[in-house]
């Protein structure tokens, strides 16, 4: 069994763009890289990836454009996230699917973010509201591996399925 989760990923050039956002050198506060900007549509924790794509076999989905921002803040008070709109359809589409696998999706509602950094311990406001407006269109869905590190989480994509446009 693998970590698994089920995810979105912005474009490059979205991905530059938020490249440039500060990122101060703040005590307890640990920025994410570049190759783990996403935005999770389910997470799985431990889970059998033959599970996931049986699941997943055959879904019918609407690329979505996606609203990053307007500016950073805090979820869960230790989470530093870009708003993601767009997503909960697709999200409860996922859910629907594969509710039976791995970790119980839970009661909460879909909340589509971007992690920027987390931290062990809350953090007084010094990084948070910083500004951020972009908007891309997900077209793909990534069954992705985590495979957690002292430096962060490693991300192996590793399978997708792609989303229809409208015609």
């Amino acid at each position: 069994m693998a970590r698994l989760f089920l995810a979105v990923f912005p474009p490059v050039d979205v991905v530059e763009r938020l490249g440039e956002l500060e990122r101060p050198d703040v005590e307890g506060l640990r920025w994410t890289k570049r190759e783990q900007w996403h935005i999770t549509l389910r997470f799985f924790g431990e889970a059998e990836q033959g599970d996931v794509e049986d699941s997943m076999q055959g879904i019918r989905a609407a690329a979505t454009t996606v609203l990053l921002g307007p500016a950073s803040r805090w979820l869960g008070g230790r989470v530093l996230a870009l708003p993601a709109d767009g997503l909960d359809d697709l999200a409860a589409a996922v859910r629907a699917r594969t509710e039976t696998i791995g970790q119980a999706p839970g009661r909460r509602n879909f909340t589509g973010h971007l992690t920027l950094a987390r931290t062990r311990k809350r953090l007084a406001g010094a990084v948070v509201g910083q500004p951020f407006d972009a908007q891309f269109r997900a077209t793909e869905l990534w069954l992705v591996s985590s495979q957690l590190d002292p430096d962060g989480a490693r991300y192996t994509k590793l399978s997708h399925w792609p989303l229809e446009e409208a015609s």
